[in-house]
């Protein structure tokens, strides 16, 4: 359950993201300085503590988190919410080929199997997609660029949730704490103060959702559940996160849904149903 309402929930980000007008940079980093304090003060209210062992844990997370959000807002900013969603269904096969040695998560002739089918229906789904569907070279670029610092985000919180006994509170604040450190310096280099001023009226409605529900909510409950569940696994689940942003991109951004899609999507749901169905082989 606790992962359903995760899909559903980082589903809705790159549709809500996309409404923003305000330049990327700055989206990312005033996101980021709005989670902080919210972070700190919850987790001190709820008797936890940020210490520098978990500040030591989160830096590269934090890093990595940082940029995935640069160019998940740039991205959107040139490509369809479906061309994201395609691009960010690599993130499994890629998990895949580090997990074993890493965090010795053996994936099964069964796991790697559906998986690739999964793949495969996020394709459908963006293969038949309508004509007002964006895709500019740089939009495919930063798409890239997003899932690849998203999964080495993913990859290092499951490395050390399952090792390190850290509460989700606390590694997202130290977690958010990097990001917003590590976007500031680029976003101040590349806006200017009229940037900032354009970040104003319902983009600031649009702001709160992305910082507080798909941000704080959405990651905090994903870090806990990273202490539960194989990356392998769990990171093929989030593909189902696809098909709910494609729908939500319809009445959200006017990106109408094709009869292919529908069908890409129930072949993505179906990977992820018998994916669940059986556990992985631990090394």
């Amino acid at each position: 359950m606790t992962l359903a309402l995760i899909i559903v929930i980082w589903a809705l980000g790159p549709p809500i993201s996309k409404l923003i007008t305000a330049p990327p940079l700055v989206t990312a980093s005033v996101r980021f300085w709005v989670s902080v304090p919210i972070l700190f003060a919850v987790t001190y209210a709820t008797g936890h503590r940020i210490t520098r062992q978990t500040l030591q844990h989160t830096a590269v997370a934090g890093a990595l988190f940082g940029a995935n959000m640069v160019f998940v807002f740039a991205a959107l900013q040139h490509a369809s919410v479906a061309v994201l969603a395609v691009i960010q269904a690599l993130q499994p096969g890629l998990v895949l080929t580090v997990a074993g040695r890493w965090l010795g998560e053996r994936a099964s002739p069964w796991h790697v199997a559906w998986t690739v089918v999964g793949i495969g229906g996020v394709l459908v789904v963006v293969l038949g997609n309508s004509p007002d569907v964006v895709m500019e070279p740089i939009g495919l670029l930063y798409g890239v660029l997003s899932m690849l610092s998203f999964t080495g985000y993913y990859l290092r919180t499951r490395k050390v949730r399952s090792t390190f006994d850290v509460h989700p509170l606390e590694w997202m604040t130290g977690s958010t704490l990097f990001s917003a450190l590590a976007v500031t310096p680029v976003a101040l280099v590349f806006s200017s103060a009229a940037d900032y001023g354009e970040l104003a009226g319902i983009d600031l409605v649009y702001l709160a959702f992305v910082t507080g529900v798909v941000g704080i909510l959405g990651h905090t409950l994903m870090s806990w559940v990273h202490k539960f569940i194989e990356a392998s696994r769990s990171s093929l689940y989030m593909l189902g996160m696809t098909v709910v942003a494609v729908l939500a991109a319809w009445p959200i951004n006017n990106e109408p849904v094709t009869l292919q899609q529908l069908l890409g999507g129930l072949i993505v749901l179906s990977a992820v149903a018998a994916v669940v169905s059986r556990p992985p082989t631990p090394i």
